[in-house]
C-alpha cells in the first residue's frame, strides 16, 4: 500500500469511528479521543505492526490484527457485562446493558 493510500485509509477510519470515541467517552491519558489523535494513533499502531511483525496490537478501543490479507483495524464500541440467568435449564450467561 503506498503511503498516500495508507493515509486515506487511516483518515477513513477515524472519521468514521470518531463519533463511537465521542459517545462512549473514552479517553487517552486523561483526554478526549479527537479524530486527529484516533488518526494518529491508527497509524502508529499499524506501523508497529509492520515494523515488529507482530501479529496483533491493542490499545484502548482499538485492536490491530494481522490476517492473510493484510493487517485489520477493530474498533471497540463498548463491552457489555454477563450476567447469569436465574432459573431455567439453561443456565448459559446472557449479555445485559
Amino acid at each position: 500500500m503506498s503511503s498516500a493510500a495508507h493515509r486515506d485509509a487511516v483518515a477513513t477510519l477515524a472519521e468514521k469511528a470518531t463519533p463511537y470515541f465521542t459517545e462512549n467517552q473514552v479517553k487517552w491519558r486523561n483526554k478526549s479521543v479527537s479524530q486527529a489523535r484516533l488518526a494518529l494513533a491508527i497509524d502508529q499502531i499499524v506501523v508497529h505492526m509492520r515494523e515488529k511483525g507482530v501479529d496483533m496490537a491493542t490499545m484502548n478501543g482499538l485492536t490491530a490484527y494481522r490476517d492473510e490479507d493484510g493487517i485489520h483495524v477493530t474498533i471497540e464500541l463498548g463491552t457489555l457485562p454477563l450476567v447469569a440467568e436465574t432459573g431455567g435449564s439453561a443456565g448459559g450467561h446472557r449479555a445485559a446493558r
